[in-house]
């Protein structure tokens, strides 16, 4: 990546308020998720749950780190979620192929469609819960402020802007 590819109003550090924010309406929707999906168990193992939480660390935790971030600018850097500093703590620069992380992309789009099919499953096995929607709500909510709100305004200010192919500031 060459500088004239770069953003240059772009911010080479993200404060530490935004990254800790960002993570929040990250990790507190995947919290919920896990949660709602707890009666969903076989022999009393909450197995919905715990593929759901699979899923995240295998595909968020190290796939999208090695594919995407391990070939980003941020890495070893302080990006919208810290996520460079910690790719470069799991692999080298460059470790990955930025085709397969947009193709692995798909599986993090999706990832908060699982938990809603897993509360329908819920209450058709258990009834109507409004608690059970309630926290589904609160699980909408904080997934479209992540997806609408804040990644966009990350974006806007990403070295990266022009150039990311998952940017949403173009």
């Amino acid at each position: 990546m060459t500088e004239q590819e770069l953003y240059e109003e772009g911010w080479e550090r993200f404060p530490w308020w935004w990254i800790l924010l960002e993570n929040l309406f990250m990790f507190v929707p995947w919290a919920i998720g896990f949660a709602v999906m707890w009666p969903l168990k076989m022999a009393g193992v909450p197995v919905a749950s715990l593929a759901y939480a699979l899923l995240i660390l295998v595909t968020v935790g190290w796939l999208l780190k090695v594919h995407n971030c391990s070939t980003c600018y941020y890495y070893d850097k302080w990006c919208h979620l810290g996520w460079g500093k910690y790719t470069a703590l799991i692999c080298r620069k460059d470790a990955g192929n930025p085709e397969t992380g947009m193709k692995l992309t798909v599986v993090y789009m999706i990832l908060p469609l699982i938990p809603i099919a897993g509360v329908v499953a819920v209450m058709m096995l258990r009834g109507f819960s409004w608690v059970l929607l309630g926290w589904v709500v609160v699980f909408v909510v904080l997934n479209g402020v992540q997806f609408a709100v804040l990644r966009p305004r990350g974006c806007v200010h990403c070295k990266r802007r022009y150039t990311c192919p998952g940017s949403a500031a173009k």
